[in-house]
């Protein structure tokens, strides 16, 4: 039976079409499967948890009283939902950083040869043609390099995110990661710090300075009038995107945060507790309290000591800054000066800062000589000394001759310091610094005698409290408790541990520094106790100290390295610190001039803790194979001391180990 040739054609135009259905059907699912996935093992590797907001939690930081006084860490807050953005946020964002958001796969081509057509014509790049997606990816994944390849990168993957993510989830990611300044990422962190409101409440003028904020938030916070301009802006952006009439436009009025930039008190303490403190990322966005023992007394005065004398001296001295740290005996840190001013320079001087502690090192220098069976009456002899091409001098490059212990501590001799090293060994002398806490790089060199190598005032002031303590080491702490805990926070883990059995003879040769001796400037109404210390060219001045149970060092110096004019330790340092005691030693309400024989710690006899063995023989023959007389002489231990002793024997025999090396 032949087929008629109208249902041949019928056939024929239905097979036609079903072929062409199919082959469109393979067509456009290719269009949208072939790119997804091409592009969407560009963020196999990737979690898409990176796009979430951060959760470092605002850490509240109370001060010994239960009073809050700075906060800390993230100012963060719950991600938000698209539902709970007001229209006029998201056409004010939209307008400003990227009019075809809702359009473009998560490129713009229409936006990129914008881009590039006004920054050819401004002769340099004023525009980035970055969509939100884009700016997405770089700020979760990438880094901020201006470079062809991050760019190709950035555009693949933002083309991948659109295949898995709606609009309405990317711009969600977007206000949610956002910074907006004053520590703030998020949308609605940024709502509740700016305004005190919710985000759903926010009004279209607090939408526009929020999204102004967007392009340089830590800048348009410090300069208000700007930040009021550039709000201006996004609702004239509004106006021409078509989301906002110009009439209604002219009747508003840009605004600006209804609170006042972050406080500063205590600036420099609040940042060091913060970095200390390590929270897990778990999702927990609530303020975390934190108790510590900050003294909001004891901080203003040091903060007004150090003005007080630098805002009369430091100039005429070439003296810009300085440092303080106020602590217990017990290392609990009550006060931190890191700088001047705060809200100019962050960088904490007290605790970031490593600087040449000059004669302030000899506390470790002595501490090892007591070890090795020195005592403060031990007489040394201050002459000319030189160690292969080492030849120390003292300051004003005199000599005094035969010297008790005790006497070139207080006046800080440098050539019997490093005869003191020389005999018991350098190594020794690096032990004592590590028993008390110095954690700072140190070399066997003999220069280490005289406090070369850099250093922070933290762990020298943690080393003096030591001193004062009689037990090592001696670590710096603050944290007393979290949250609602009324749980006693000890000292940390293996502080005074070890007892300090040189700590009366140590303590002589702190006081005999103030009372006779350089640190004169320091004397106080009660016993004080410590030691000045100035670096190679007036560049750093220390002076590091205690009296009752509160120990503070104090450094002075310039940021640059300079020279200082003729500022030693017991002048500016000395001066500052004697200012500041003076006041707390009346207004610190936990002061106690009478301090335990092993304050606040249980220490016990160490037994690795033995005298260290003196070299004096080693020494006696080293000397004894020079050439000449002189070249003993100019080594440091005159022959005539050694052989020569004329003295009646019951003196003598007070020479002790050393065998009459040392006078």
């Amino acid at each position: 039976m032949q087929i008629p040739e109208s249902r041949r054609a019928m056939g024929r135009f239905l097979l036609g079409g079903l072929s062409a259905l199919v082959t469109g059907m393979l067509v456009v699912g290719g269009l949208i499967f072939l790119p997804y996935l091409t592009l969407t093992p560009l963020l196999d590797d990737f979690s898409l948890a990176a796009l979430d907001p951060p959760s470092d939690r605002t850490l509240v930081l109370l001060d010994d009283s239960e009073t809050p006084f700075a906060r800390r860490g993230g100012c963060v807050a719950e991600p938000v939902k698209y539902a709970e953005i007001p229209q006029h946020f998201v056409d004010a964002l939209v307008s400003m950083e990227d009019r075809r958001f809702f359009l473009h796969p998560g490129i713009d081509p229409i936006g990129l040869a914008r881009a590039a057509q006004a920054n050819r014509a401004a002769g340099h790049i004023v525009q980035g043609g970055s969509t939100l997606t884009q700016q997405l990816i770089k700020n979760a994944y990438l880094s901020s390099e201006r470079t062809f390849e991050r760019k190709e990168k950035e555009a693949w993957m933002a083309l991948a995110l659109e295949l898995r993510l709606s609009k309405q989830e990317i711009f969600e990611r977007y206000v949610s990661s956002a910074y907006f300044g004053e520590g703030c990422f998020g949308l609605r962190a940024a709502a509740k710090r700016y305004f005190d409101t919710p985000v759903e409440k926010l009004t279209l003028p607090q939408s526009a300075y929020l999204v102004s904020l967007l392009k340089s938030p830590t800048a348009l916070r410090q300069n208000p009038e700007e930040a009021k301009e550039r709000a201006g802006l996004v609702m004239e952006a509004m106006v021409e995107n078509g989301k906002l009439d110009y009439r209604k436009k002219d009747k508003l009025k840009p605004v600006l945060p209804e609170i006042e930039a972050s406080a500063s008190d205590g600036g420099y303490y609040a940042d060091w507790v913060a970095s200390t403190i390590r929270l897990p990322k778990d999702g927990n966005y609530a303020p975390l309290p934190v108790h510590t023992s900050f003294d909001p007394t004891l901080q203003n005065l040091a903060e007004e000591a150090i003005e007080k004398v630098l805002s009369k001296q430091g100039e005429q001295r070439k003296a810009s800054q300085a440092a303080m740290v106020v602590m217990r005996t017990d290392g609990r840190v009550l006060a931190m000066v890191g700088g001047r001013n705060y809200d100019e320079s962050q960088f904490n001087r007290a605790v970031q800062a490593k600087r040449q502690p000059g004669s302030s090192f000899k506390l470790f220098v002595y501490l090892a000589g007591l070890r090795g069976g020195l005592t403060p009456e031990s007489t040394l002899v201050d002459q000319p000394i030189k160690i292969g091409d080492y030849e120390p001098k003292n300051f004003g490059r005199h000599y005094r001759g035969p010297v008790s212990m005790r006497q070139a501590f207080a006046s800080s001799i440098n050539t019997v310091a490093v005869q003191i090293s020389e005999a018991v060994g350098r190594k020794p002398v690096m032990e004592a610094a590590r028993d008390l806490g110095v954690t700072a790089d140190l070399h066997a060199t003999p220069s280490i005698a005289l406090g070369v190598y850099e250093v922070n005032l933290l762990e020298m002031t943690s080393a003096y409290a030591a001193a004062a303590a009689g037990a090592y080491p001696v670590k710096p702490w603050t944290i007393t408790g979290f949250d609602e805990s009324e749980d006693h926070v000890l000292p940390p883990s293996g502080s005074g541990e070890w007892r300090l059995e040189k700590k009366e003879q140590l303590q002589q040769l702190l006081r005999a520094n103030v009372t006779s001796g350089s640190g004169s400037a320091a004397r106080l109404s009660i016993p004080s106790y410590g030691k000045t210390g100035t670096s190679q060219d007036y560049r750093d001045a220390w002076f590091i100290g205690f009296a009752g149970n509160l120990v503070v060092g104090v450094w002075v110096g310039n940021d640059d390295f300079s020279k200082m004019r003729s500022v030693t330790g017991g002048s500016l340092p000395a001066a500052i610190w004697a200012t500041f005691m003076r006041d707390a030693i009346e207004q610190d309400e936990g002061f106690q001039k009478r301090v335990p024989a092993v304050a606040a710690f249980p220490a016990k006899p160490n037994p690795k803790d033995k005298s260290v063995e003196l070299a004096s023989d080693v020494l006696s023959n080293r000397y004894a194979e020079q050439d000449s007389a002189r070249d003993r002489e100019e080594f440091g231990f005159f022959r005539r001391d050694r052989d020569r002793d004329r003295r009646r024997s019951r003196d003598r025999d007070r020479r002790g180990i050393f065998g009459g090396i040392f006078r």
